[in-house]
């Protein structure tokens, strides 16, 4: 990857996230459509008539866009395969069609260059009419012309370490204000994707605190994965750091009316700012995501909540 290439991507998911954190974690078009600027051009995110996009001053794409799913068809996981023991190579990818002309189709030959090359791209996931939700980074894991689709492989820095194919590095420019200068690992695993997903869902912000900082950031469980929760949004709730591990304590709880509790353990301490703080979210409510479909599933709220009762 080229420092210009490496740069522009930087800025792009700097921007990108500005976005996202000014619209709620749902961007419409018509701010996709601004793009962004570096070294004084004028960059775009993405096309509005095609899925794959490569700006004129790049040569791999720099996005991939869905549009808003048909009725009775879920938004996600629809293609990602979890399969059973004949399809665990591709467990945990998303599947993504390539444009009907294969090779022969410029934007085609654009993402081939982003596999080859191993760059970070942005998902636009359509999510209403002329609304996409941003996924990134995201890399194509494998590029399959013949049959008409690649395999897209998300990072998640809670996930950092876990995976099974080598570690990408996407070191960025420190003048880029959002920093992504982390190790990420491309992970070939669902969870990488239910976390993603539900950190855009709330609009990449902690839903007790409302901290904004995306390295601090994660899509927790409500029902653990191990005690047969669904890596499903609605099993989930963007925490940072702190909260995560509070709640995992249950030192912090969440009533299915989305009350939040604080802890005996943790309200009869007294040492520093940081715990009024924490003490101080009890009998408030969780931030919740924008979209209904999205918000905490009431029976898996109850189901954690007796654990913090008990």
């Amino acid at each position: 990857m080229s420092d210009f290439d490496q740069r522009v991507r930087a800025a792009a998911f700097a921007a990108m996230e500005k976005l996202c954190l000014k619209e709620g974690g749902r961007v419409s078009w018509e701010a996709i459509n601004a793009g962004f600027e570096i070294d004084g051009q004028k960059i775009l995110f993405a096309n509005r008539a095609r899925g794959i996009f490569k700006p004129r001053q790049l040569e791999a794409a720099l996005s991939i866009k869905t549009t808003v799913p048909r009725q009775g068809r879920q938004l996600w996981y629809r293609d990602q395969v979890f399969g059973d023991e004949s399809q665990q190579e591709y467990a945990g990818l998303l599947r993504y069609e390539l444009a009907r002309r294969g090779l022969a189709d410029p934007t085609n030959r654009a993402l081939r260059v982003a596999w080859e090359r191993k760059v970070p791209l942005i998902y636009l996931a359509g999510v209403a009419p002329s609304v996409y939700q941003p996924v990134f980074p995201v890399w194509i894991e494998d590029f399959r012309p013949k049959d008409g689709y690649v395999l897209v492989a998300t990072a998640d820095f809670e996930h950092h370490g876990q995976s099974s194919v080598v570690a990408s590095r996407f070191a960025l420019p420190s003048e880029i204000e959002t920093i992504y200068s982390l190790t990420l690992s491309r992970t070939r695993n669902h969870q990488a994707w239910f976390s993603m997903r539900t950190k855009a869902a709330y609009g990449w912000r902690c839903a007790f605190s409302g901290l904004p900082v995306r390295e601090l950031l994660v899509g927790a469980h409500i029902v653990p994965d191990a005690e047969g929760g669904p890596a499903a949004v609605r099993n989930g709730i963007c925490m940072s750091t702190l909260h995560h591990n509070a709640f995992d304590a249950n030192l912090l709880g969440v009533d299915p009316d989305f009350g939040i509790h604080v802890s005996p353990k943790l309200r009869d301490q007294n040492d520093g700012d940081l715990l009024v703080s924490l003490k101080g979210l009890d009998g408030s409510k969780l931030r919740l995501p924008a979209e209904s479909a999205d918000r905490p599933a009431r029976e898996l709220l109850e189901r954690r909540f007796a654990g913090f009762r008990a």
